[in-house]
């Protein structure tokens, strides 16, 4: 009977083996599958990051051009601000001269008529003088 027994227990053992190894090769099949998921969306996530990071480095290139043509644009509104502004101080000073000439010309032509109404009045009264 111990015989028996043993050789039950034996089968019992060699079956529950049999068992675990067929439950390991199915986890087996599932890790492997799982694994080839992993793989497959780490492959897309390193190709997108490349693509990404191709953008990026497009993207700093244009804003390096960006900030090179701002800063020649400022550089030329700054020239323009000066031109405008020296213009400008021309402008004022032509408009003083011009405001000096008009005035001596007033002078002049309020002289001229002073020497005028003189000359009018000698000539309608010349006994007089």
């Amino acid at each position: 009977m111990a015989k028996a027994m043993g050789g039950d227990l034996m089968l019992q053992m060699l079956s529950e083996l049999r068992e675990l190894q067929e439950e390991s090769k199915e986890q087996y099949s599932r890790t492997q599958k799982a694994l080839q998921v992993v793989d497959m969306k780490c492959r897309v996530l390193f190709k997108r990051s490349q693509v990404m990071a191709h953008q990026l480095r497009v993207l700093s290139q244009e804003m390096d051009a960006f900030r090179d043509n701002m800063g020649e644009f400022v550089t030329h509104l700054s020239t323009l601000a000066k031109e405008v502004d020296g213009v400008k101080l021309n402008q004022t000073k032509i408009f003083s001269q011009m405001s000096r000439a008009l005035n001596h010309l007033a002078d002049a032509q309020a002289s001229d008529r002073k020497r005028i109404d003189v000359l009018e009045e000698r000539m309608d009264d010349p006994g007089e003088s």
